[in-house]
């Protein structure tokens, strides 16, 4: 298991204790949360001794005092393994614990950072964040289940049936952002599309017109490279 040293010094005439962190930024490049890490470039600042040594265990690593100290190592600690695996799930849950934040930029940010890992459990908090009301939130969200796409066409395909008229617009954005995907099947999408051209809301409605004739656009331009490739 790996140490982070604590460092005592005297800012503005107070004792403060600095620890190493690595920092999460927003679309804006603002930090919007540090985490205790050894290879950390950043820094959290605490007023006591003990909120440096609590953070630091909650982080998943041991500590060095000011004094040089090492924290000793219980069995417990001894059993976690300190493997990238060990890490992500750390660094995930931290992110995790923020997606819901009542602070709007905070959980935007959460939002962008949980993209970086493809699995379930993001892919879900995606397709479960395109129908929030802040533009922002929901920009990252349609961001974050684009850059997989043609792994989640089913899901945005599924999200055209919301019960949620934004979580439905925004699955149109989807499709929309990524029409300059090559890997895209674009005639899944004609189907639905022409189907939700009735949708009950207005918005959702012109939203698939202009959706349906650009994905038929590139449908055909990508038919047509098809055949000539063919022939």
């Amino acid at each position: 298991m790996q140490y982070i040293a604590i460092k005592q010094e005297i800012k503005q005439g107070e004792k403060v204790y600095l620890v190493s962190a690595i920092s999460l930024k927003n679309k804006n490049n603002s930090v919007v949360q540090k985490i205790p890490h050894p290879l950390g470039s950043d820094s959290l600042i605490f007023k006591t001794l003990e909120e440096a040594k609590t953070t630091i265990t909650r982080a998943g690593f041991l500590y060095i005092l000011p004094n040089g100290q090492k924290e000793i190592q219980t069995e417990s600690q001894k059993s976690i393994p300190q493997t990238p695996n060990e890490y992500e799930k750390i660094i995930f849950s931290a992110i995790k614990n923020k997606v819901n934040s009542k602070n709007s930029n905070v959980s935007a940010a959460a939002i962008l950072a949980i993209s970086e890992f493809p699995k379930v459990e993001t892919f879900d908090i995606l397709f479960e964040k395109i129908g929030e009301e802040n533009d922002q939130i929901r920009k990252n969200a349609i961001s974050g289940i684009c850059r997989y796409g043609k792994s989640l066409q089913e899901r945005i395909i599924n999200s055209l049936y919301s019960e949620n008229w934004i979580c439905r617009n925004s699955a149109i954005t989807c499709i929309i952002n990524l029409l300059d995907n090559e890997n895209i099947d674009f005639e899944q999408f004609i189907a639905p599309l022409i189907e939700i051209t009735n949708d009950v809301n207005p918005i959702v409605q012109s939203s698939a017109l202009n959706a349906l004739a650009l994905v038929y656009q590139q449908y055909q331009k990508f038919k047509k490279s098809s055949n000539c490739l063919s022939s």
